[in-house]
């Protein structure tokens, strides 16, 4: 297994950018939750709302790890999945909330989405290689 770190140092902006568009996306769905709130321990959601927090967050890693998926050259899809790992742990680190039980809590699902949109991507890559 050969690992372009490239590909994994890409992979991590391209997961940042999209992660911070699902969040931009929704603050501006869930507007009305959120005005006023200085505080992140006041924010009061509806289980929907986190559902749909969550969603967009797993369509973020997901999304991004088809990008890296496709466009990486070669046959691996660990380097989105590295990256969302990167990710993860790097707004952990900002965040303050860096420790293992965080990154792997944290980390899990963005990991298997990633790993799971790498995947698609490199079927994607796969097709349109073939005759």
């Amino acid at each position: 297994m050969n690992i372009d770190w490239k590909w994994v140092g890409l992979g991590t902006l391209i997961m940042l950018v999209l992660g911070i568009a699902a969040g931009v996306i929704f603050g501006v769905i869930a507007a009305s939750a959120l005005e006023g709130v200085t505080d992140p321990a006041d924010v009061s959601l509806s289980g929907g709302q986190m559902a749909l927090a969550g969603l967009l967050n797993v369509l973020a890693f997901a999304v991004g790890g088809y990008i890296v998926g496709l466009k990486s050259a070669g046959r691996t899809i660990w380097e989105p999945a590295i990256a969302a790992a990167v990710a993860v742990a790097f707004v952990l680190l900002l965040s303050g909330n860096f420790g293992l039980g965080n990154v792997i809590g944290a980390g899990l699902v963005p990991f298997l989405a990633a790993l799971g949109g790498g995947w698609l991507g490199e079927k994607r890559q796969d097709s349109k290689s073939s005759p």
